[in-house]
This record gives C-alpha cells, sequence and structure tokens, in this order.
C-alpha cells in the first residue's frame, strides 16, 4: 500500500498534475480464481459472490485488485500486450471492450470494491471510498459549479491515528482522507459554499478538487444546495460535478464560466441584482433537502450514528461476542467487590410470605404507575431491605464451566444480556428510619448497604434530589434516590458494538423490576428520565469512564389519601369480586 503523507506537510502544486482514479478491493476479501469454467469466486464479511465465465481481464484485475490499488487502464493495457502476444498477431481485443468487460464485473462487486483516488501516481492518495455495507451502492455525485455544497449534518469526522476518516450514518460509505489536501476541503465545506470557491482556495489542481468534491457527494458525506431558478439574463447552468466512471474521464465543468463568478446583467453593477444600479446583493440562503426531510427531523446526528452502529446493516465494525479485550486484560469480576466503609445488614423476606401476600401479577402491572408526590409515614430499614432483595439481590453465584475465559457468574431477580450483571445500586437515604442519611452502596450478594458518603454539604446528596425533583417533576422530596451506575468493562471485555446500548436494554429491566416490586410492595416509585454523570461521579466517587451512572430511580412511602396501593387493591378486589381484577384509582401520570 502506498504510504500515506503526513497532514503537517506542507502542500504543493505542480502545474500539469492529473487526478488518478484507483480501484481495489475491501482488505477482507479473498479472490480464488482457478475455479472450473473460468468462474472467479470473492469471498468476504458478507458471504461469496461467484462470478461465471469471466474473461482473462476480469481475471487479472481482481488479482491486483486484491493486492491493493491499481489503474485499470494498465490491466487492460497489460491483458491487450499479452492477447497479442498468444495469439502472435499485432490485432488484439479492443481497450474499451476489456475494459467494459471489467466495469461489468465491478458494477455486481460494488459492495466490495474500494474506489480510491491520487494525485499522479499511487504514491499520492487524496481519498479513498470504502463500502461498509452490503446494500453499499455508489453512483455519481453532481452539483454545478455555482450550486452551494456543504458537509451532511450527520457526517462525522474522526482520526484512526493514520489520517482522518469521514462517516455518516446516512452514508453506506466510509471515506478515508489521506492527504492534508483532501482534509482541507472538507474543511471549507462546514459551511455552504460552491466548488469554484474550494478549488481557487485549495492548492489542487482545479480538475482533482473537482474530483473530490464529487466522491463527497456520492457519497453522502457532503450535499448539494436544491436548484434555484436562475436570475433573468443569466447565462445557461453551468456544468455539473460528476465521480469518474470507469474509463477514467474525469468531469469537467462546461458552459461559459469556467471560474465559477457570478454572472452581471446588463444595467447592474452589483452581482446577483440585475437592473438595480447599486442594489446590494442578498442572494436567498441556500436550501438544502436533508434539513426538511421528515424522515430525519426526528433524529440528531449523535443518536442516529448510535442507531446506526449498535445494530447490524449499515456498518462494517465488528460485533457481538467477539472478546475485544480478552487478550489485553481480564473480565471485571462477575461480583463488585465491597468498598471501604460501615455497613448496614439488612433484613431478609421470607419467601412464603411474600406469595402469602402479593398481589397478582395482573394486578401489578395494571396499577403500576409513576408517583411523584409521597406519604407522610416513614420508610423504614426492613421496608427498604425487602424492596432491595426482592429486585436486585444476587440469588446464586456458579462457577462458568463452558466458558471459563469468562469467569463465574451470577442469577439475579432481572435479565442480563451473556449474564453480565454489570449494573451497581447506590443509594442516597434522605429519610429512612433504621439507616443513617447518606450515600450507600447495595452489595446485592451480601444484601447490605455500604455507606460511601454521608449527607453534608458538598457530598452532592442533596443536588441529587433536587436534581431528581425537577426530572421527575416531583411535588415532594422522595425518602430515597438510587442511581444506576454499570461497570461497562463486563460489558465491553466480552462485545464489540453493542455494549453501551446493552447497558441501557438492561437499565429498563431493572427500572421495570423496581416498578412492579414497589408497586406490589404498596410503595411510590418513579423513575428518572435523566442524570448528571458528573454529580453522579462525585456523590458516588466512582470515575464515570469506569463506571458510568446510566440511570435513575426514587422511592418513597404512598400518599393514601390519593392512591390504592397494589397489595390494598388486592384484597378489595377478592372481597368484590363484581369489580373485575382492575381497582379504579386517580391516575398520577
Amino acid at each position: 500500500m502506498p504510504v500515506e503523507r503526513s497532514v503537517d506537510a506542507p502542500p504543493a502544486v505542480r502545474r500539469g498534475r492529473r487526478s488518478l482514479l484507483l480501484w481495489a478491493l475491501r482488505e477482507d476479501v479473498l479472490v480464488e480464481t482457478g475455479c472450473p469454467g473460468g468462474s472467479v469466486v470473492l469471498s468476504g464479511r458478507w458471504g461469496e459472490v461467484r462470478l461465471h465465465h469471466a474473461r482473462p481481464a476480469v481475471h487479472e484485475a481482481l488479482r491486483r485488485m486484491s493486492l491493493g490499488p491499481i489503474s485499470l487502464a494498465n490491466v487492460v493495457a497489460d491483458s491487450v500486450v499479452c492477447s497479442s502476444s498468444a495469439e502472435g498477431s499485432s490485432v488484439s481485443t479492443p481497450v474499451t471492450g476489456s475494459l467494459a468487460e471489467i466495469l461489468v464485473a465491478l458494477q455486481r462487486l460494488q459492495h466490495l470494491v474500494v474506489r480510491s483516488l491520487c494525485l499522479d501516481s499511487p504514491d499520492h492518495l487524496l481519498l479513498s471510498v470504502v463500502p461498509i455495507s452490503p446494500s453499499a451502492r455508489f453512483g455519481p455525485g453532481g452539483g454545478g459549479r455555482r450550486q452551494p455544497i456543504r458537509l451532511s449534518q450527520y457526517a462525522f469526522l474522526r482520526t484512526e491515528g493514520k489520517g482522518f476518516v469521514l462517516e455518516s450514518p446516512i452514508s453506506l460509505h466510509r471515506v478515508v482522507l489521506h492527504s492534508p489536501e483532501a482534509a482541507w476541503v472538507v474543511g471549507m465545506l462546514g459551511r455552504p459554499v460552491t466548488s469554484a470557491e474550494v478549488a481557487a482556495a485549495v492548492p489542487l489542481p482545479a480538475e482533482a478538487t473537482m474530483e473530490i468534491i464529487a466522491h463527497l457527494l456520492a457519497t453522502g458525506m457532503a450535499v448539494p444546495a436544491e436548484p434555484s431558478l436562475p436570475p433573468p439574463g443569466s447565462g445557461p447552468e453551468p456544468g455539473r460535478l460528476d465521480a469518474r466512471d470507469g474509463s477514467g474521464a474525469s468531469a469537467r465543468a462546461t458552459g461559459p464560466d469556467r471560474t465559477g463568478a457570478l454572472d452581471r446583467t446588463a444595467g447592474s453593477d452589483r452581482p446577483g441584482m440585475p437592473g438595480v444600479p447599486g442594489a446590494p446583493d442578498t442572494p436567498a440562503a441556500p436550501d438544502f433537502a436533508e434539513d426538511r426531510d421528515p424522515a430525519l427531523a426526528s433524529w440528531s446526528a449523535v443518536d442516529l450514528l448510535f442507531h446506526t452502529r449498535s445494530t447490524l446493516g449499515r456498518h462494517d465494525a465488528d460485533f457481538g461476542a467477539t472478546y475485544p479485550l480478552a487478550e489485553r486484560m481480564a473480565p471485571a469480576p462477575a461480583v463488585k467487590p465491597l468498598p471501604d466503609g460501615p455497613r448496614i445488614v439488612l433484613k431478609r423476606p421470607s419467601p412464603s410470605g411474600v406469595k402469602l401476600t402479593d398481589p397478582p401479577l395482573t394486578t401489578v402491572v395494571e396499577e403500576r404507575r409513576s408517583v411523584r408526590s409521597f406519604g407522610s409515614a416513614r420508610l423504614d430499614a426492613d421496608t427498604l431491605g425487602e424492596f432491595l432483595h426482592r429486585a436486585l439481590r444476587v440469588r446464586s453465584l456458579h462457577e462458568n464451566r463452558h466458558n471459563a475465559q469468562e469467569g463465574p457468574f451470577t442469577d439475579r431477580p432481572y435479565p442480563s444480556g451473556g449474564r453480565a450483571f454489570e449494573l451497581e445500586f447506590y443509594l442516597s437515604v434522605r429519610d429512612c428510619a433504621g439507616i443513617p442519611p447518606g450515600i450507600h452502596y447495595y452489595a446485592p450478594l451480601e444484601h447490605c448497604l455500604v455507606q460511601v458518603g454521608d449527607a453534608e454539604p458538598g457530598s452532592g446528596m442533596s443536588e441529587l434530589f433536587d436534581e431528581a425533583r425537577i426530572t421527575a417533576g416531583l411535588t415532594d422530596l422522595p425518602a430515597v434516590v438510587i442511581t444506576i451506575t454499570s461497570r461497562i468493562h463486563r460489558l465491553t471485555w466480552k462485545y464489540s458494538g453493542l455494549a453501551y446500548a446493552l447497558t441501557l436494554k438492561h437499565v429498563g429491566a431493572v427500572t421495570q423490576n423496581l416498578y412492579l416490586i414497589g408497586t406490589a410492595m404498596g410503595l411510590a416509585p418513579c423513575a428518572l428520565g435523566s442524570g448528571d454523570i458528573e454529580l453522579a461521579a462525585r456523590a458516588t466517587g466512582q470515575d464515570w469512564r469506569i463506571e458510568p451512572s446510566v440511570g435513575g430511580f426514587v422511592l418513597g412511602t404512598l400518599p393514601q389519601e390519593r392512591e390504592l396501593p397494589a397489595s390494598a387493591a388486592h384484597d378489595f378486589h377478592r372481597s368484590n369480586p363484581q369489580t373485575g381484577f382492575g381497582v379504579h384509582r386517580p391516575s398520577i401520570d
């Protein structure tokens, strides 16, 4: 592969330099040419593609493309020479015929083909377009020289340590920027600008700049403004920018004005305002289709990128149980070691007693509500202990006989992908009989609380309650705020691509568990929709990069004058069967 130039290298432009289109296969594609009947088999991450009765020029092109970027013109020229030598004649298959055969084959292989743009030789790569999905198709991107263009608001520029990479959740390609000149072009597209303005500013031949822009448009990394009606008396529409076809012929601007300057109309001494001498230049703001696309209106760029990268179909990154960190570090333990601090042993409820007093599941599900006001009765340690035991405890700890590499695993009352059970729970206790105010870690195996912070100013506890009140719209302060954190390494050690999405799913499962147990016990539960990760890290004493907060929940006693608890509803239902399973009560939500 050619050596990439440093982005610190000073750009230099020499007259007469020309851009070339190079072709290669994705690095994960294997080519098998020795198949019966002249077939070629290409194997990659998305399966096999078989080309039947492929001609020699196609064989040779694919073989070379598997080694790195090549010029199709060189393949065609070499195949013509070989054909002439074999036949002992100067008459050979026309160059255009061989090239057409190769292009037809590559059209079918678009999802495996990497297109690269270079100056003069493969040693000076400008950019590469890499397909990242089996559905990827590369089509010409167009836009007039005077038509405004800009970077898509969904495009992300990042580095892999060897150069810049452009990615977008709405594109099925990745654009690798090999040179500082290509990055310069992208940098100019942060606001609407014409391609002519970019070409005038970037230290590249105009043809190469136009090719870069055409590739960015073709991949959706850049977007053109919607065409507007030309002003009366303006010249013809200038030529459009199109990515090259396989012949290597480049798109060139046509029309009387190749500089991109605005036409001046007779009677006007200012551009863009025909017939109005001295009038100010006030062109309309460019209109971009993606800004008013109803399918995109509900998505922020970050949310859409997260969605497409934490699912399959629109990226080519490793995904699933690939154990990406297994060779670098050990997995996190199945149960978090107890922190230092005073311990409070909690009461374990009687399973038989719970079964006798609990309302039916259907009643609990139907009666579940987010309660935002609380009663005057105090929560006590026994009730809180029962709540935590039923919802969050470690039921059992097991050795992993099937995969010793992962280490032991636990069983708990809620589901967890891969038996990771990475979630941890910190209770900020304001008012609970038998438990001192402060911040406590819940130890699910030992079923105890470990105090890790006090209630003094500066501990973060009062801020957690204020945040909960505002976030959930509480009318009263709850007895307890539960901060849910994630030992994310439990997931990232094993999974690629979906670790954070998976931990959020686990938060949802736990939240429902907390709701149902709280409702069954006649308590006042309410989930928190958001939280301050810096505040949570300060209050719990955790590094947000290692154990970030990912959810929250509040708990208190039920205001009896406003709410009938599910347990009482169960008793009422048994004594009044004509009412059906549901018991009407005022809605809190």
